[in-house]
């Protein structure tokens, strides 16, 4: 957890995309792949479902810091994000333990979902006595849903490639999918991700989405007219329906599968 706050905090404090890259790059060298997976899944665009409701993180850091709502709410007023405003109040840790991001991930958020409120506190006060406020604030954007960071998906994407030795079109293609919400991030996985002489075996696989942008090469450097193919971009919805040895996939623009949500094309 505390490499990739490190790694969080030096993507959210830079405007600079060579500073991200690097850090990245940096990044996914140097973490063990169950880790990586993790990392890549919620940088990649990947969305971890909220586990505690934005209440009781609320109660749960005012008990803890000993502080009135009153004083809470206006510090929060005045900070304007609750992640940051819990790692604050809250009083120093008593000890700081290193734990793996996939433990944190695989084995304490997604175990907490549904469990009541008062195991749920518990839990808040325990993890956050254990983590410095670098891992408190982040730990706190996961638990509540709103991870979100100032990075492009191409730009993960073109740094894992460089860390991994890969194409970065190459690797676009085989992480289509990859943040999809019935994907768990794996070790396995990332390391078939990022392996060079991995073939793909997922029949449905989509490929990568093109996206619009200015053209910028001059026209007349383009050859001839009728050896390129022009499609309308319309507004809605976009996605991707793939049919492969008879079964079919729809895949959504930000790499969630669709199946079921329109039976017309499913049949």
């Amino acid at each position: 957890m505390k490499a990739f706050a490190a790694l969080f905090n030096d993507l959210d404090t830079t405007t600079s995309t060579k500073a991200k890259t690097e850090a990245l790059e940096a990044y996914f060298r140097a973490a063990p792949p169950a880790d990586a997976a993790w990392a890549l899944y919620v940088l990649a665009g990947g969305k971890p479902r909220q586990t505690v409701p934005t209440a009781l993180i609320r109660s749960t850091a005012r008990e803890m810091a000993g502080i009135p709502e009153w004083l809470f709410d206006e510090s929060y007023d005045v900070v304007g994000d609750l992640a940051e405003t819990v790692a604050h109040v809250l009083p120093p840790a008593a000890r700081t333990v290193e734990t793996p991001l996939h433990v944190w991930m695989q084995e304490r958020l997604i175990a907490l979902r549904g469990q009541p409120p008062d195991v749920i506190a518990a839990a808040l006060r325990g993890w956050w006595d254990e983590l410095d406020t670098s891992g408190r604030f982040l730990l706190t954007k996961l638990i509540g849903g709103g991870f979100r960071v100032g990075v492009a998906r191409n730009l993960v994407v073109r740094a894992l490639a460089q860390a991994a030795g890969l194409d970065a079109k190459v690797l676009a293609q085989r992480m289509m999918g990859y943040t999809d919400k019935q994907h768990t991030p794996s070790a396995a996985a990332f390391t078939a991700l990022t392996d060079p002489d991995h073939v793909a075996t997922v029949s449905g696989q989509p490929y990568p989405f093109y996206l619009a942008h200015p053209l910028q090469a001059d026209v007349a450097t383009l050859g001839e007219r009728a050896d390129w193919l022009v499609e309308w971009k319309w507004d809605g919805i976009r996605a991707q329906f793939v049919r492969r040895g008879g079964e079919a996939w729809l895949w959504s623009r930000g790499g969630d599968l669709l199946n079921g949500r329109f039976p017309e094309i499913d049949a």
